[in-house]
């Protein structure tokens, strides 16, 4: 029952990410870095953002047992999976604002509900995200601070999504700097109503 509840929690939380993302992308005043770079591969080839994500996913997941034979997990393959797929559906549900009032609530909203998918993913301590992967592939073959490695591979992704047309904007480092903290406050949250069960997951993969 403990594994059933632990793969619903961690299934549910990337729901609520992928709903976090497309109000993020609905605002329309710049996207997370990796966003930048799915929405540039859109405008060269007929994928949607959700099949961009995947694609992306898998080349870095392949690209991380290359460097350093990290093997995906199950979790990190319903990750891939799972985010793409509800991205779509989202996108395809939720109105594009109509104001520049909207468009910043959604900016605002989707940034929290964003960090608190993620909470709920992290905490069910099912897998890590395909970026994850590479992360530590990258450290264990260069050596370098993991964040670092985040920062250089987010402006590598950021760089080149733009180059291919992604939107980038305010959006953008609102919520590179928003997610993070939002997902910390969820642990922090978290940990006085319920300190047994979410004690041990505030350090770890606290960013997508």
């Amino acid at each position: 029952m403990k594994f059933i509840k632990g793969w619903l929690r961690f299934s549910l939380g990337l729901a609520i990410v992928s709903i976090g993302i497309v109000l993020t992308i609905k605002a329309d005043l710049g996207v997370a870095p990796w966003d930048v770079f799915h929405i540039g591969l859109t405008r060269y080839f007929n994928i949607s953002i959700g099949q961009a994500g995947q694609i992306t996913g898998i080349f870095v997941v392949l690209l991380s047992f290359m460097l350093a034979k990290v093997k995906p997990t199950v979790g990190t393959i319903i990750n891939i999976i799972l985010v793409g797929f509800m991205i779509d559906i989202m996108k395809a549900v939720i109105p594009d604002p109509n104001t520049l009032f909207i468009q910043l609530s959604c900016l605002g909203i989707g940034v929290v509900i964003w960090g608190i998918g993620m909470g709920i993913y992290i905490s069910a301590q099912c897998g890590t995200g395909p970026r994850d992967s590479l992360m530590m592939a990258l450290k264990n073959k260069l050596s370098c601070d993991i964040s670092w490695i985040k920062i250089s591979m987010e402006l590598i992704a950021l760089s080149i999504g733009y180059l291919l047309g992604g939107p980038v904007g305010i959006g953008t480092i609102v919520i590179a700097l928003g997610v993070g903290p939002v997902v910390s406050n969820f642990f922090k949250l978290i940990n006085r109503l319920s300190d047994k069960n979410f004690k041990s997951t505030i350090s770890k993969n606290i960013y997508r």
